[in-house]
């Protein structure tokens, strides 16, 4: 695939969705081909590897916030149960 001066992941802030995700892994994979290739120039690798590492920490950004939005998705499961604990005292004095 062949990218345009300006492509997509140039103009990348921040991955806002799964599929952003999926996209940003493939780019990483095929640039991690790239990069791996033993003629290519020191300032190209130099260039190429500055924007492997940016995509990479957006990729590490996202799935951490996922991380984190899924723990207070569970939190705010969890929360009602733990309100409706039962009075077992009468029951233990038996």
């Amino acid at each position: 695939m062949i990218y345009h001066r300006k492509s997509v992941i140039s103009e990348m802030r921040k991955i806002e969705n799964d599929e952003q995700l999926q996209n940003s892994l493939k780019w990483l994979l095929e640039k991690a081909k790239e990069l791996d290739h033993p003629l290519m120039d020191g300032e190209a690798r130099q260039t190429l590897l500055a924007k492997y590492d940016y995509v990479s920490e957006r990729v590490k950004e996202y799935q951490r916030e996922r991380s984190e939005r899924m723990e207070q998705q569970k939190q705010k499961l969890i929360e009602p149960e733990q309100k409706k604990s039962v009075d077992l005292s009468a029951w233990l004095d038996d």
